[in-house]
């Protein structure tokens, strides 16, 4: 995976390249890379460098913007202390190395649990009013995890969390539905201290979740998906990167997956979504969507799904496997594996043994349904037999072009199939039908 590794090395420069002074002692990053830093922006950066392994660079200016709640931005001082906001700091302060009883450390953890929906004990994108968020209560609970081996509220808070979420996923609850809904409850119920207070009844969940990501990726309906909420008077629009956050979160709950046509295809569409023209500005960064602006959290999580990515090739996968899966891809050799047909993500492959015995099947059946059509045409009437006549030749084309795709790898799919039912359309069925007439 050393394209990967490449990848990866890109991605950790343009964040590098991307940090910016606050003007005041910080330093960090804006949600592009060409606006003010802010608190949770740096906070997402700080922690998938972390998890990829990498150093912060400037780690002492980078904590001391993160401590901070309140920062100027392109739009003048802005108030960072939502629930989502503390969770990241909180996440991002323990990566910078700074101790849980630091004064930063206590005073986001009490905010945070006093933002804690007294009913449902979960957690809201901003302020008071609306439904608990998902998104909101899955970034605290990562926050927590990391602390409630030494602090019994937060363990508490930790257990009913995730008792909320798990609840959520089995009853089917609307906020549950989307991808990215599915993608924050799999990369949760994923971290050994969630598994560990959960069980089966977690790893039942987790599957489930995983199962509903994996044929949203064959499907191929991963997209950028929104999330309402409001933030004091005004409506707001929390923006979800449903591809970057599923694959990252299907490779890291069930490593298996790996395998699967659904997440390769997401892997290829995620990864061409980066940034690797050599004289581009923005090289190695993420674009949200193909239409979409290179960005920040783009980029982080881009990051962190090839970091997921990484470390499950180089555990699991065996380097002749992955030989193997190169050549059924690409099929540049009829005994490879081809994708015959294909429709939503679910896929017919078929070498060119399989073609030439399925041709062998379909070309006797289909000549003897015909042959009898017009043999009796007279018993069975003219719309029987001429229906007879089409369902047989039916069969001999299906036979010839799985023989010819299957036989001729390089040649286009959907060029064969046009020039196959093309000849029986126009030359074969015309035949027939005046033979039968």
């Amino acid at each position: 995976m050393s394209n990967i590794d490449q990848r990866i090395g890109w991605a950790v420069d343009w964040l590098h390249r991307g940090q910016l002074g606050d003007r005041h002692g910080g330093v960090g990053w804006g949600w592009v890379s060409d606006v003010p830093p802010n608190p949770q922006n740096t906070a997402e950066a700080v922690v998938a460098l972390t998890a990829a392994g990498r150093p912060v660079p400037r780690a002492d200016e980078v904590r001391a913007l993160v401590r901070r709640d309140v920062v100027d931005t392109e739009s003048g001082a802005w108030e960072f202390r939502s629930p989502i906001d503390l969770s990241w700091r909180l996440r991002a302060l323990s990566c910078l190395g700074v101790a849980p009883t630091d004064p930063a450390v206590v005073g986001c953890l009490r905010a945070l649990q006093s933002e804690r929906d007294p009913q449902t004990r979960g957690w809201r994108l901003s302020g008071p009013v609306g439904p608990v968020s998902l998104t909101a209560t899955t970034a605290a609970l990562h926050a927590l995890a990391g602390l409630a081996a030494t602090d019994e509220s937060v363990a508490e808070a930790l257990l009913h969390g995730t008792s909320l979420v798990v609840s959520l996923l089995l009853e089917d609850d609307p906020r549950i539905q989307p991808m990215y809904a599915c993608a924050h409850a799999a990369l949760l119920l994923s971290r050994p201290e969630i598994a560990v207070v959960g069980g089966k009844r977690v790893d039942r969940v987790r599957a489930l979740t995983v199962e509903r990501m994996l044929e949203g990726l064959r499907r191929g309906e991963a997209r950028v998906e929104e999330e309402p909420f409001r933030r004091g008077e005004v409506a707001d629009t929390w923006r979800h990167l449903s591809l970057h956050l599923a694959v990252c979160a299907v490779v890291t709950a069930d490593e298996r997956t790996v395998f699967d046509p659904g997440v390769r295809r997401g892997l290829v569409e995620l990864l061409e979504l980066q940034e690797t023209q050599d004289l581009a500005a923005a090289r190695g960064g993420f674009r949200t969507s193909t239409e979409g602006f290179v960005t920040s959290y783009a980029t982080v999580q881009g990051l962190e799904a090839m970091t997921a990515v990484r470390r499950v090739v180089n555990e699991r996968v065996n380097p002749a496997t992955v030989f193997d899966m190169i050549c059924r891809e690409q099929g540049v050799h009829p005994r490879d594996a081809q994708e015959v047909v294909g429709y939503q993500g679910n896929v017919v492959l078929m070498n060119n043994y399989a073609g030439a015995m399925t041709l062998a099947a379909a070309l006797p059946a289909g000549v003897t349904i015909a042959m009898l059509a017009v043999l009796f045409a007279d018993e069975l009437g003219v719309v029987v037999s001429r229906s007879l006549v089409v369902w047989g030749t039916l069969f001999v084309a299906l036979g010839t072009y799985t023989g010819i795709a299957t036989r001729l790898p390089s040649v286009p799919k959907a060029r064969t199939a046009a020039v196959v039912f093309a000849a029986y359309t126009a030359v074969i069925l015309p035949v027939v039908t005046f033979l039968l007439s």
